[in-house]
């Protein structure tokens, strides 16, 4: 009999595990720089969440997308082993994982560094999905489809944490729980959970996704 609790835990990586808006910004500030692109970081911050090549589209840039994608990423890679994470995630995310909860990643970062903040916290994760991948980005369902695929985990089982429009919009569309994280950089869309702080990860544990069946 299954007891509705939350098996899979997905989360979005910047602005809810790591706080990377100022390694962000200093490569836009590259990008600018050694491009002489105009558009303001403000700009292109409002746009994470998607793909680069979507937002470089976006915001009228796609026929410097390798260029800027160029510059863009050489400058985060190099900034990348100084992203810290939100005061609390490695501790919340510990009591995830010994309760047996499975974790994962879904993110629009590149892999390397992905997987440079991901380096800080001592835990397993099941699964991390990032563009190289190939499918469809945020706000896709895809990334949380395979996500949950695999770790051989029902989606009615899983919830999503994420902090912009386009992660709950992809969860939705998975038919996934999204739960918005008020640390994070986006503000709450309309009718969806929240968790007030990272301590509140941990309490995933005890929360009921559906009714047991």
């Amino acid at each position: 009999m299954r007891d509705g609790r939350c098996r899979l835990a997905l989360f979005d990586l910047d602005g809810v595990l790591v706080d990377s808006r100022a390694a962000m910004e200093e490569a836009w500030e590259a990008v600018q720089r050694d491009l002489g692109v105009t558009v303001p970081f403000a700009a292109y911050f409002r746009e994470i969440g998607r793909p680069f090549a979507d937002i470089m589209e976006r915001l009228g840039l796609e026929r410097q997308r390798e260029e800027i994608e160029r510059v863009y990423f050489a400058t985060a890679l190099r900034t990348a082993p100084r992203v810290p994470a939100f005061p609390g995630v490695g501790a919340a995310l510990a009591r995830l994982a010994v309760a047996g909860v499975k974790l994962g990643v879904v993110t629009s970062k590149a892999r390397p560094q992905t997987y440079w903040a991901l380096s800080q916290f001592d835990v397993p994760f099941e699964t991390v999905q990032t563009p190289e991948d190939r499918h469809p980005g945020k706000p896709s369902p895809w990334p949380l489809l395979i996500a949950a695929s695999e770790a051989r985990t029902d989606v009615a089982d899983a919830v999503f944490i994420g902090d912009m429009d386009v992660d709950c919009a992809a969860a939705r569309h998975a038919g996934m729980r999204f739960m918005h994280a008020a640390w994070g950089y986006g503000r709450r869309p309309d009718g969806c959970a929240q968790l007030r702080s990272t301590a509140e990860i941990g309490e995933l544990v005890r929360m009921p996704l559906r009714d047991a069946a």
